[in-house]
């Protein structure tokens, strides 16, 4: 099932929107992770308590710059779609809707 440019550039639009939100998102983690830790340095240091908000956020950015940037991240490819649907169509045996 050949592409159209249409539905070429719909996804072009969404792999660039994707890409954007990641850095933003990456610039974000930076200025929050800064700003922890300056108030962790400006209390005195000790334990870097820091760290747990940085793993929680450091997670989020792994999985938004997977969706950003592995191939088949994203939303599902009508081939993909129709895989699936038949794969599951096979399952369904004779009589079983």
């Amino acid at each position: 099932m050949p592409i159209d440019d249409e539905a070429l550039r719909r996804e072009a639009k969404r792999r660039v929107e994707a890409r954007n939100g990641f850095y933003w998102y990456l610039v974000v983690c930076l200025v929050v992770w800064g700003i922890l830790t300056f108030v962790w340095w400006m209390s005195g240091g000790g334990y870097f308590w820091p760290a747990w908000a940085m793993l929680g956020m450091g997670i989020a950015l792994v999985f938004t710059a997977a969706a950003a940037f592995l191939p088949g991240a994203g939303r599902p490819s009508e081939d993909r779609i129709e895989r699936e649907y038949r794969k599951l169509k096979g399952q369904a045996g004779p009589g079983q809707p």
